[in-house]
């Protein structure tokens, strides 16, 4: 993977490895079996991070498509679950129908499956963040789109995760 060579992709690159070794320092305390619990009333530890995964891997299809112009990607080149339950030509669907997907995904998948996706996911998202140049970090991708929300998105849910995290011994 190409280092980023503006600062905006740099400072991006520095907010995800340090949410992703906050993350890891998590999921290490509570262990795979950990990651089943229950997150919210909605969503366990597990389908959490396949939403992570999703939001990340959906930034090559904002990037490459909406903002640079670029011809639409198959879906097999960024998505990472096994369907995106689109119809052809529709419209891209509330957000909410996204995460209750990858919830569903997640569901019938190990968690050792579900972090592969999600480290996955944070490569794509790193690669096509290495290739944003000064000039578009100051537009859409950096503004509008907000890039940077997607680089804070898994310190958002953090500390949902730790507060679980706080209450459950490992088992080993």
């Amino acid at each position: 993977m190409n280092e980023p060579d503006n600062n905006w992709a740099r400072e991006q690159f520095e907010i995800l490895d340090g949410g992703w070794a906050r993350l890891m320092a998590v999921v290490d305390a509570v262990g795979l079996e950990g990651l089943e619990q229950p997150l919210t009333p909605a969503w366990t530890i597990k389908e959490m991070l396949a939403h992570l995964a999703f939001w990340e891997e959906t930034s090559v299809p904002v990037i490459q498509v909406i903002h640079r112009g670029g011809p639409s990607l198959p879906v097999e080149l960024w998505y990472g679950g096994t369907d995106l339950e689109l119809l052809p030509n529709a419209p891209w669907p509330h957000a909410d129908i996204h995460n209750e997907r990858e919830a569903r995904w997640a569901r019938s998948r190990s968690a050792a499956e579900v972090l592969e996706r999600l480290k996955q996911a944070r490569q794509k998202l790193k690669t096509i963040l290495a290739t944003v140049t000064d000039e578009e970090s100051r537009g859409e991708i950096g503004g509008q789109w907000s890039g940077e929300a997607v680089c804070q998105h898994v310190d958002h849910h953090l500390a949902q995760i730790k507060s679980i995290a706080a209450t459950t011994p490992r088992s080993t």
